[in-house]
This record gives C-alpha cells, structure tokens and sequence, in this order.
C-alpha cells in the first residue's frame, strides 16, 4: 500500500480474501452505493451554482418537507443501483412505496434501504448531510 490508509476498494477486496465462498456481489453492491454517494457529494458540493438547493413541492412519508437535493439524490441512488442485478427493490425514504427493479434489468438477492441525503434540510445553513443505506439479503430473490 503506498499509505497506512485502505480505500474502500481494498477494503472489500481484502475482506473477501478471508471469505473463500464469497461471490463479490456484496462488494459490487456496496461499490454502486458509494458511486451514487460520490455523485451526490459533486451535487451538494456546486450547491447554488447547480440550481439544487431549496424546497421542492412535495413531502416525503416522514410528512417532511422534501428539498430539490432530496429529488435529485434519490434519482441518483436509484440509477446507480437499479442496472446491475444485484437488488431485487429498493425502499427510499423519498418514495411512498418500494422502488420495482425495471423490467429490462436483472433482479439480484438484496434490498437496498436508502434515506439518499439525510439531513438535508441543513444545507441551507451550511450543516452536515450524509446518506444512509442498509443491504438485506431478499427472502425471494430475484
């Protein structure tokens, strides 16, 4: 390693090693997680400059106030995670119900919980945001 640090590509990798049987869709699962997480960060970085802040006309079903940012994370986590066949749903906290997998892609053995930028009505105020997902494995996968 070039520093005493692991990225989370290591990480994953590494971890594998010590799991012979693994198959690595958990860690290309997790890997298009913090691709949507990457692009999300890129969006709340340009802030005003990208026309994102502010509310949106809508609530979530928290019955919270859903900001632009929320409508534009929650697209990019399920764009990121929709195509590759390893979710079978996805469950947001933007969305008032579970998110079916398009017909046109495969269904994996998870399911992907995601609140995509918790906290988001901090970022008028210049507070901290972040995202929140959890992986289950399906009872019917596929």
């Amino acid at each position: 390693m070039l520093t005493d640090r692991s990225t989370l590509t290591q990480f994953l990798i590494e971890e594998g090693r010590r799991h012979p049987g693994a198959t690595g869709e958990l860690n290309s699962l997790i890997l298009d997680v913090a691709l949507a997480c990457k692009a999300i960060a890129k969006r709340v970085a340009y802030g005003a400059l990208g026309g994102v802040l502010g509310a949106a006309a809508t609530t979530n079903v928290q019955g919270e106030t859903q900001q632009k940012l929320d409508l534009v994370a929650n697209d990019l986590f399920l764009r990121a995670n929709e195509w590759g066949g390893l979710v079978a749903g996805m469950v947001s906290e933007e969305l008032e119900a579970p998110y079916l997998i398009p017909e046109r892609y495969p269904r994996g053995k998870y399911l992907l919980l995601f609140d995509p930028l918790d906290g988001s009505s901090n970022i008028d105020v210049n507070l901290s945001v972040g995202s929140i997902f959890s992986i289950l494995r399906a009872a019917n996968p596929g």
